[in-house]
């Protein structure tokens, strides 16, 4: 699976996310996709300012589509990647969801995502996925950017 993230996979996640992201729009840049093997299941983009719903985190919609399109309620077979580090809600999903391997290509601040849960934690759930960090200047610029604007259109 490794060569194939390399090789098709992070590739691909870039292509798709450029096009999403040069849609624009008021909603922050986070894309993502999941895959089964080497199989894309579902890919989602933040829907929080269409839906006004906080919850409405791309992580969290594609894993609920790819929990429906596959019948299952783990994707222990699954593969995640994601245009910022999950955050905290997400990781939860994620963590219930049983997903093995969650790859993404921002880092969050410290405390703030996946990668920050204690020790104590990751132990009472029994369960952990495999984190990859894969810095990608696409994704980093395209929130720069988001935010930038932002501050302007409420200052």
């Amino acid at each position: 699976m490794d060569d194939f993230l390399n090789h098709r996979i992070v590739p691909d996640f870039l292509e798709r996310m450029e096009r999403v992201i040069s849609l624009g729009g008021e909603e922050i840049p986070s894309f993502t996709q999941i895959y089964q093997k080497e199989t894309l299941i579902n890919e989602r983009s933040n829907q929080v300012e269409e839906n006004s719903d906080s919850s409405f985190h791309s992580e969290i919609l594609c894993i609920r589509n790819a929990k429906e399109e596959l019948r299952t309620r783990y994707l222990t077979d699954c593969l995640l990647i994601t245009s910022l580090e999950p955050c905290l809600m997400c990781t939860g999903t994620i963590l219930l969801s049983r997903i093995p391997k969650v790859v993404y290509l921002l880092p969050a601040k410290q405390g703030e995502g996946i990668s920050s849960l204690s020790i104590e934690t990751i132990y009472s759930r029994n369960f952990f996925p495999e984190l990859i960090c894969i810095p990608a200047e696409i994704s980093k610029q395209a929130f720069q950017s988001f935010f930038k604007i932002r501050r302007k259109k409420f200052n």
